[in-house]
């Protein structure tokens, strides 16, 4: 089973998400407060993404360095939703 992530502000995707997507906030990420991801197995797959990549690709090296093996970056919502 994966998990499709939203890096962007709770704002962000309040307003628009990509569906079954759930959202951990990049600022949460970076304090180490990974919410449902504190109970997950490090070989979940994690499927990241915002507005452009940009803080995804930040939140896919920080979930690494927290021991996360198989992380996705997949771009922005707008790449996400054209899958």
């Amino acid at each position: 089973m994966s998990l499709l992530i939203d890096v962007r502000t709770h704002e962000e995707f309040e307003e628009r998400s990509a569906p079954g997507a759930v959202n951990i906030q990049l600022d949460d990420i970076l304090a180490g407060d990974l919410g449902v991801l504190e109970e997950m197995p490090k070989d979940t797959p994690l499927h990241l993404y915002c507005r452009s990549g940009s803080r995804s690709e930040t939140a896919q090296e920080v979930l690494y360095s927290f021991g996360f093996t198989d992380v996705a970056n997949l771009g922005g919502l707008d790449d996400v939703e054209g899958v």
